[in-house]
C-alpha cells in the first residue's frame, strides 16, 4: 500500500527508512505505539480527532512528499483518494503495524493490534485501518475488524480493503 505512492522502485528498506522516520516523528505525539519483543513487532495507533485538530495526518509532510519520484504528485493524489474512504473521527486508527517475517504465526501482529483494540474499547470508539495486502484482510478480521468499502486506488494503484471495528 505504500511501495506505490512513493514509487518505491528499488528496495523497500531503502526506500522507507527516512519516510518512515518523519512520520514517526510527527505520529508518536498523536497516539500509541506499541513494540513487541525487542522491537521483533511494532504497531502505530493514531487517535484521528489529534491528528484532524493538528491540521493533518502524519503521513501528510512536504519533507515525505519531496522523497516521491514527481514531487508527490501521485502521493497527494493516493491519499486524498483513502481519506475519502476513511472512517470518520473519533476513532483509533491502526496506521502501521509490521513484524519480522520469521516471527509470522506467533501471536505478536495480533497482540499489538489486540492492545490498540483495547485502548478503543476503554475510549467507548471504534477503530479502523486500511490495507493494500489481501493477506492481511483474514488476520484483521480474526481481531473483529469487518471490511465496508473495498476499491482499487485511481490511476492503476493498488486494490484497497478498508476495514472497521467497533466496541459494541
Amino acid at each position: 500500500m505504500m511501495r506505490w505512492p512513493l514509487g518505491c522502485e528499488g528496495g523497500v528498506a531503502d526506500c522507507f527508512t527516512r519516510r518512515f522516520a518523519y512520520f514517526l516523528e510527527a505520529a508518536l505525539p498523536l497516539g500509541l505505539a506499541w513494540e513487541a519483543r525487542d522491537a521483533q513487532g511494532a504497531a502505530v495507533w493514531i487517535f484521528t480527532r489529534e491528528a484532524e485538530a493538528g491540521g493533518s495526518h502524519p503521513w501528510n509532510q512536504p519533507r515525505i512528499r519531496a522523497l516521491t519520484a514527481d514531487g508527490g504528485r501521485r502521493y497527494d493524489m493516493f491519499w486524498r483518494w483513502v481519506a475519502e474512504h476513511e472512517r470518520r473521527s473519533p476513532a483509533w486508527q491502526l496506521d502501521s503495524i509490521a513484524v519480522q517475517p520469521a516471527l509470522h504465526g506467533q501471536g505478536i501482529g495480533r497482540t499489538l493490534i489486540e492492545a490498540g483494540l483495547a485502548r478503543a474499547r476503554a475510549d467507548g470508539i471504534g477503530g479502523f485501518l486500511s490495507t493494500g495486502t489481501s493477506g492481511n484482510v483474514g488476520i484483521y478480521a480474526r481481531c473483529g475488524f469487518r471490511i465496508y468499502d473495498e476499491a482499487d486506488a485511481p490511476e492503476g494503484g493498488p486494490q484497497i480493503w478498508f476495514m472497521s471495528w467497533d466496541p459494541w
